[in-house]
């Protein structure tokens, strides 16, 4: 695969920033797809996720060049290309004229389709197209003045975008998950993390109008995370909802009728069929764009069984991109998102069945990304104890602290204990 090495310069230049500037991502956003080469929009990926490491272009076409994608790539040619182009002055400009000429180009298209074919589909889709160039960048709006008044404006105003679930949850949170927060729930095996996932979901989507749960479901089907819901709404036990039609009384099963229908009016989806990151991120940008924020929630579940597409990547690493992806959807999109961790076993060997950050798997790029990560486990350790607590052991904006749950495993109801919450001011 080689490079255009015609690539209009507004593209070379923006690149250019990237290779010999790549700190300007703590102040600008990128994306990838605004390039029309491809060998652009995979070096652009690269950069959004590992440029942060590197100072300069030797350093980035050395590492870039060492990975499956850049093997494939005459990499060589391509930075020769960039560094080619008369230096650029300001990449802020230079950025914001990218998205400009990408806009245009999906016009363009959007409105070739609809001249084709005006169908619904292609009218909508323009208009979508449309309405997604007139939206304002933020990143290049961004001046004091206008954080300032924003600022009075939360001194005077209550801020009413916050996705509640749980009520000692949100005391944590501030008031509830807030776009830009990755959050991290991690459990040992079979403690209970997916059926914890489930409810906080169902809660947020009753507790909040028009908005959209969507669960990214790896180590379950979604028949087997339906029948979990059904059993937690219904009261009818998890066990009956197998071969229902031979093992339900006739009351249950008029219960479960009404149940089946309550739930399919809930806006949850889920997704058991999508299992790498780069497909998993496709989705939730699709969807957030749809639902628009604070009215999208994308559950994941777990961070550990999310595929990248190095095969070749050993487990450290691949959850270290992970984890930066799910950072970085939750800053573009204006999104929170909950990730769940499975971890290691070194809690089982110590006294206290409470876990500790370093539990965490594999890695402390999941910690660093987070802006939450609490942890569920039984006081006793016994598989049966219906008592399940929370630590929140790292909280970037608020307390940390420890809040008792109640778990009915039958029915997969994980419901909140009130007024034990105990708080660690920082």
């Amino acid at each position: 695969m080689g490079t255009n090495l015609k690539n209009p310069d507004i593209e070379r230049r923006a690149m250019w920033f990237l290779i010999n500037q790549p700190q300007v991502l703590e102040s600008n956003t990128v994306n990838e797809k605004w390039f029309s080469n491809n060998s652009y929009r995979i070096l652009c990926s690269y950069i959004n996720l590992w440029g942060m490491r590197y100072t300069n272009a030797d350093q980035i076409a050395a590492a870039f060049g060492d990975t499956p994608f850049g093997k494939k790539l005459n990499v060589q040619g391509i930075f020769k290309s960039i560094q080619s182009v008369d230096m650029p002055e300001d990449p802020k400009a230079t950025f914001k004229i990218l998205k400009q000429v990408y806009n245009n180009r999906e016009l363009q298209s959007a409105a070739q389709n609809v001249f084709k074919d005006p169908s619904e589909f292609n009218y909508q889709h323009l208009k979508e197209v449309h309405d997604e160039a007139q939206k304002t960048d933020n990143q290049s709006d961004f001046n004091s003045v206008k954080l300032a008044d924003e600022a009075l404006q939360e001194l005077e105003h209550p801020n009413t975008s916050f996705i509640t679930t749980y009520l000692g949850l949100d005391r944590y949170l501030g008031g509830g998950l807030v776009p830009n927060q990755l959050m991290v729930i991690g459990a040992r095996p079979s403690v209970g993390k997916t059926a914890f996932a489930l409810n906080l979901a169902v809660n947020a989507i009753l507790q909040n109008d028009d908005l959209t749960v969507e669960i990214f479901s790896l180590e379950m089907s979604n028949q087997q995370n339906m029948h979990r819901i059904y059993a937690d709404v219904s009261g009818i036990p998890l066990n009956l909802w197998k071969n229902p039609a031979v093992r339900m009384s006739d009351g249950q099963k008029k219960a479960a009728v009404k149940t089946i229908k309550q739930v399919a009016n809930l806006k949850l989806w889920s997704n058991d069929q999508i299992t790498t990151i780069s497909d998993i991120a496709s989705v939730i940008t699709q969807h957030a764009q749809r639902c628009g924020s604070g009215h999208y929630l994308p559950i994941v579940d777990h961070i550990g069984l999310v595929a990248t597409d190095n095969p070749r990547q050993d487990t450290r690493a691949a959850l270290e991109e992970v984890s930066r992806r799910l950072k970085i959807l939750t800053q573009t999109l204006k999104i929170p998102l909950i990730a769940l961790s499975q971890l290691n076993r070194s809690v089982e060997t110590r006294n206290s069945n409470e876990p500790n950050l370093s539990d965490l798997r594999e890695t402390g790029a999941i910690e660093q990304d987070a802006n939450v990560v609490g942890f569920l486990w039984r006081p006793s350790g016994d598989p049966e104890d219906s008592q399940l607590n929370l630590s929140i052991k790292k909280n970037r904006d608020g307390e940390t602290g420890m809040l008792p749950f109640y778990f009915k495993k039958d029915l997969q109801k994980i419901a909140e204990v009130s007024g034990h919450a105990e708080a660690v001011h920082e």
